[in-house]
């Protein structure tokens, strides 16, 4: 099932890399943004641990950090969490359609079958939530990096992410508000990830439920 989840999230940057090439190669800033999702949001290198520990996390925050500041986080721990949730129905969707008699043939997996992967996976209220999530998530990281004492407010933090084994979400933060000091403007990617992303996955939904 892991291989088959990590297949969904490659061939998923693969499309927003092709998808957002105005803003990837002609903005400057965004080169970074589909290693950031990679690397950070669906493939960290200690997933599991991280993802066992956002709400012990969540509790501690709401007795330390601001209300905006808590509610932001917790956005970001609920983007995670649907993210994988829709990455693994997916793969469960592959493996019970066009992989069922060889899963190692994920290579051959058309452009067409994974798209109806992500239809028979269902789940359309939570994708249209997580496009909501990720433009709140990378509007939240511009806006941390733009703060002129962030060193400060993120020390609070990390002492609570210590305190439950935490630390690579906080590494997902400061690695998102560190990309996004190199952006002038987040509104325009926002605004067209929105846009963008909600067509697509109605575009699925109109095809695949003919």
């Amino acid at each position: 099932m892991e291989t088959i989840r990590q297949v969904v999230v490659h061939r998923m940057i693969e499309r927003l890399q092709s998808d957002y090439g105005d803003f990837i190669e002609g903005v400057k800033g965004f080169s970074t943004i589909p290693e950031f999702f990679r690397d950070y949001l669906y493939s960290p290198p200690n997933k599991e641990k991280r993802d066992a520990t956002l709400e012990q996390l969540y509790g501690k925050l709401k007795s330390i950090t601001g209300p905006e500041m808590t509610e932001n986080i917790h956005k970001l721990i609920l983007l995670i969490q649907i993210s994988d949730d829709l990455d693994r129905s997916t793969a469960k969707a592959l493996l019970d359609g066009p992989l069922k008699n060889d899963p190692s043939s994920h290579a051959t997996i058309s452009d067409d079958e994974m798209e109806e992967a992500i239809f028979r996976a269902g789940g359309y209220e939570n994708r249209i939530k997580q496009i909501e999530l990720i433009c709140e998530t990378l509007s939240f990281f511009f806006a941390l990096s733009k703060l002129p004492f962030i060193k400060l407010v993120m020390a609070p933090i990390k002492v609570a992410a210590s305190l439950v084994g935490a630390e690579d979400l906080v590494g997902t933060m400061e690695k998102g508000y560190e990309i996004s000091r190199e952006i002038k403007d987040m509104k325009p990617f926002v605004q067209a990830f929105r846009e963008r992303e909600t067509a697509y996955v109605e575009r699925l939904w109109a095809r695949s439920a003919r």
